[in-house]
Formats: C-alpha cells, structure tokens, sequence
C-alpha cells in the first residue's frame, strides 16, 4: 500500500449511521415479510424481533409452519441448522434423509421459506384436479369402465384406452396447472415433530438410532399422485401403448395392418411373440403370430398364400346400440359385416356398396375420418369405431361424397 493512501478511522458518527441504516433495512424486510405473509393467507403467531428469528404462522384452516423474516428476500435464505433439546435426537422419515447433518443427529437442516400452505395448496389443487378428470379423460380418448380405488388412497378410476387396453389411473388431471408442489414432507412442520429421545429412538427405530448419513442437498421429495408418464407426457397414459411404440416390430406390425387394411380384432400387447387375429379387407378370418406375419408378404395367411392382395371396392356403414363403424372391404364385403356382428355387436347394415372404381372406396373412407375429425368428432374405439349417436353425421358425409363422385352408384340399406 503506497504512502498516498490512508485508512479511515470509523467515527462514532459513522458507526451511529451504519446502525440506523441496518434498522431501517430490517425494518423494510419486515414490512416486506408482513405484507408477504397476509398475501399467502397467513397470521403471524409468534411477535418477530429480528428477520433471522423463527416466526410461527397459522393459515385460516390451522395448519402451522415456521418460518424466518429473511425469506421474504429469498426462500433460499431460509434454511437453518438447528439442534435438538439436550437427550433428544432428530428422526427424519424416509425422503427427508438429505436434512440431517453427517456425523451428528443432533442437529438437522430445516428450510423455513416463507411459501403458501402446502396443505391447502395441495387441496385446492387436487380439488381443481378432479373437477376436470373427465375432461382430460376424453381428450386422452380414455373410456371410463367403473370407480376404482389407488395404491396411493386417491380416488381412480378404471379406464380403457382406444386400443382396448384396461388399467386404472387417479382421478385427476394431470394437466392442471402446478401439479405436486415442490414444499416437501417436512412442509407445515416444525423441527419440535421430528424430535425424540434417544431412548425411543432405540426402542422403536434400533437401525435409525445410528447417525444417517447426509444426502447430497437435492430438493425435497414431491408428493406422489401416481399419474403415468406416457410418451406423450400426461396426454399418453396408457404404458401398454407407450411401450408398443417404442417396440419397432409392433409398430411396423400396425402398419402393415394399417396399409392392407386389415383389422386387428385383438387388443395388442407389448410382446412381438403375441398372437393376435386379424381380418383382412377381403373378409378373411385368420390368426397371425406378430413375428410370422412380419415375415410375408401380406398378413393375412389366405390372401398371401394365393399370392393376391385384395382391392377393396367395397364402402359400408355398420351400426349397434353403442358404436357406428364406416370401412371398406373387398368382393361382396359380407365377410366383412359378419366380422362386425360377431365381435363388435354392430348387427345393423346402413350403407352397402359394393363394385367401386379402384381407389374409390379410400376416397371415401378418408373423407368421412376427416371430416369427422374435423368436427371434433373421436373414436371411442380403435381408429374407425364412433359412438352411435353420430351415425347420422356419418351417413350424411359418405352421402355428400357418392352424391358428388359417384352419384349413380346404387346401394343396399338395412335399417
């Protein structure tokens, strides 16, 4: 340090100015705090004399917490190193590990952010959660089955997805906005319930009453709803049909299927060694290993035996009590409608046309799954199976196509 430069001496001047400036920045941060706390709907319990002192607070339904002045800042500045009363050890439940203090259970880090009620933010949320399940339900094209109950205690429900796989799912959706807040299970609780005598500790715990070993400092354990990740997120539920699309074979094997027009009568299951039944466009009744049917030409074992992959020429219109079904098949389309009957219950014949002009038949199958689709209009079942009460817009949009494309086309209606 050269000559030239000087250290000064703090006055008592100094030292005053200093003081007051503290206080009033103490006194804004408590300001701040108080102003904090009726904001997230709490009263202040305990009389604060300093913005590091432990506050109690009461929401308006009773839950408590504690909480330091300084949080208002920051809730990182929130976290304190405290000690349990002498002859008492802390216990932390499992997922709060990562509180203790390596080498001493004694002590233990507990975060005191000044946050909202974790208990009624959860409730308001789970509240909200259920409210709009069915919505989410059939945007996720889930068919609610019967009431269930989860491993976890929440309410679930059974559900079905387009693919005919059944499992059951909590009754909330996943979508509502701040789903599992981050607050923790130690949140709403004071150092004071994890305390005990060591002799209890002993007693009741005989392997926790050693020292726990310190986590690496993660965030606290969220609570679980036992939602499914699906590939989609929350809009994929169903793990059957996320674990088929990560499987190439059976995502060839759907479209091939697909691409011949044949359907799968069989809810597919994430084994390429399944054996499912199919229906080819011809109306041909057949079993197929997945693995074996990948290796011919064509799925169906009759039409790849005569070496002939059928051209569907025929459109029609199925109906039941519950499902409207519009497809094409080939020939007379009989095998076809007999299929239906027999495993989907849709005895009533609608629209049949058979000897279309090659391509037709797509033609018109397209434009009604498009304009279905563009109404908003979704499959209760696989890609093509609607409920009945659209049948009528059904008809109407296969009507418009022959009326414009093919108005001399005759057709044979059973209703």
């Amino acid at each position: 340090m050269s000559d030239d430069t000087r250290t000064a001496t703090p006055t008592p001047e100094d030292a005053m100015r200093s003081a007051r400036l503290l206080a009033r920045a103490e006194a804004a941060v408590m300001a701040l705090f108080t102003t904090r706390a009726y904001e997230l709907g709490w009263t202040v319990r305990s009389e604060p004399s300093g913005i590091l002192d432990h506050v109690t607070l009461c929401c308006d339904v009773g839950h408590t917490t504690q909480v330091t002045p300084v949080t208002a800042l920051h809730p990182k500045l929130g976290s304190t190193i405290l000690q349990a009363p002498e002859g008492q050890v802390f216990h932390l439940e499992v997922g709060m590990e990562h509180m203790a203090v390596q080498g001493n259970p004694q002590l233990a880090v507990f975060s005191m952010a000044l946050e909202e009620c974790e208990h009624c933010a959860r409730k308001q949320w789970e509240e909200a959660a259920r409210a709009s399940f069915a919505a989410y339900a059939i945007e996720a094209d889930l068919r609610i089955l019967a009431d269930a109950t989860s491993s976890n205690g929440y309410s679930a429900k059974k559900v079905c997805c387009l693919q005919g796989h059944e499992f059951t799912i909590t009754a909330m959706d996943p979508r509502t906005p701040k789903r599992e807040p981050d607050y923790g299970l130690a949140y709403g609780r004071t150092w004071r319930d994890f305390t005990l005598t060591d002799s209890v500790v002993k007693e009741l715990w005989p392997e926790r009453a050693p020292i726990i070993a310190m986590a690496s400092p993660t965030p606290l354990q969220k609570g679980g709803y036992g939602f499914i990740p699906g590939a989609s997120g929350a809009d994929d539920p169903c793990v059957t049909c996320v674990r088929i699309s990560q499987t190439p074979k059976l995502v060839e094997f759907r479209r091939r299927a697909r691409e011949e027009n044949a359907m799968i009568l069989d809810s597919m299951s994430d084994r390429v060694l399944q054996t499912v039944r199919l229906c080819c466009v011809a109306g041909h009744l057949t079993s197929v290993s997945i693995n074996n049917g990948l290796k011919r030409a064509l799925l169906c074992v009759r039409c790849a035996g005569a070496g002939i992959r059928p051209e569907p020429t025929v459109y029609y219109v199925v109906a039941g009590e519950a499902m409207v079904k519009p497809g094409i098949s080939s020939g007379d389309g009989r095998g076809r409608l007999d299929t239906h009957r027999s495993q989907h219950s849709l005895g009533q014949v609608r629209r049949l046309i058979t000897d279309l002009p090659v391509g037709a038949a797509l033609n018109v199958e397209r434009h009604v799954l498009s304009g279905l689709a563009g109404q908003g209009i979704r499959p209760v079942m696989g890609f093509e199976f609607f409920d009945a009460v659209h049948i009528d817009r059904v008809l109407e949009l296969a009507d418009g196509w022959f009326a414009t494309h093919l108005p001399n086309s005759p057709w044979s209606v059973t209703t």
